[in-house]
């Protein structure tokens, strides 16, 4: 039985429990974000927060997944270099090399208001009530692959769509890496990561000035499309589909194009 069968059957059976659960998950959806896993990272520990709105425009309005270390601060993970080897494993633009996210800024805030207990943990049985009908996007920062693919599985299952890209995907073993590479985009910077994609058979996110002939341009760039809308970034799950590029943007730009021609 669902949990959508369960409450329709206890409303029935049992208005008074039904009305108090009822309350419980209309107070669910006002809430402003969720833990969703923590865990433990390069000796770090780690949380994994589902902020419920956005204003980012290239986006549109989709559920952002954050991964952050719990007790460092991301400028000062950054700055040290430690996000290198923790949240952010096997991207090239790690610490200050040309990642566009401005960790002082969205980063630093769901950080802060982690740190001062704004969001409640949300357990699997829950899920629906926060991501049901939604769309969501895995890694607004931070490896999606530390979050476990179990629960990875049970947010796209009732979502209306995700996207979602890991950097840590060399390093894995090739069942995880096929497990992950389903839901998420290996994400690819170099020439020589990008093959290497290519002969794994999974679709990948290339970021570098150089198009790949086989892939097609981001589409918020040649379409105005938002990611909410597009939703091709879902790893195998659009398997008939080409791989992804996008030029370097932001303001960390040119230091992210002499990474990716290296």
């Amino acid at each position: 039985m669902t949990t959508i069968e369960f409450l329709s059957h206890l409303k029935e059976a049992q208005p008074e429990k039904w009305a108090k659960l009822r309350g419980y998950h209309k107070k669910l959806l006002k809430e402003k974000g969720f833990i969703i896993h923590r865990g433990t990272v390069g000796g770090e520990n780690f949380v994994v927060i589902a902020t419920m709105s956005t204003t980012n425009r290239k986006t549109g309005n989709m559920i952002q997944v954050w991964i952050l270390l719990e007790n460092i601060r991301p400028t000062e993970a950054v700055n040290s270099g430690l996000d290198a080897s923790t949240v952010c494993k096997g991207c090239k633009f790690a610490s200050k090399n040309g990642c566009y996210v401005q960790v002082g800024q969205a980063p630093f805030q769901i950080w802060k208001s982690f740190k001062s207990g704004l969001y409640r943990e949300l357990t699997p049985a829950n899920y629906q009530y926060a991501f049901g009908g939604r769309s969501v996007r895995f890694g607004a920062y931070g490896n999606p692959s530390l979050l476990p693919i179990s629960k990875i599985k049970a947010i796209a299952k009732i979502s209306d769509g995700w996207t979602g890209y890991f950097h840590d995907w060399k390093d894995m073993h090739p069942s995880t890496r096929k497990a992950y590479g389903q839901y998420l985009m290996v994400s690819t910077e170099t020439n020589d990561s990008r093959k290497l994609a290519e002969k794994l058979k999974l679709r990948y996110f290339h970021v570098s000035p150089i198009k790949p002939k086989e892939t097609i341009e981001c589409l918020s760039e040649t379409k105005g499309l938002t990611c909410e809308k597009c939703k091709l970034c879902s790893g195998l799950t659009k398997k008939n589909k080409p791989s992804i590029w996008i030029n370097p943007h932001g303001a960390t730009k040119t230091r992210a194009e002499i990474v990716a021609l290296n």
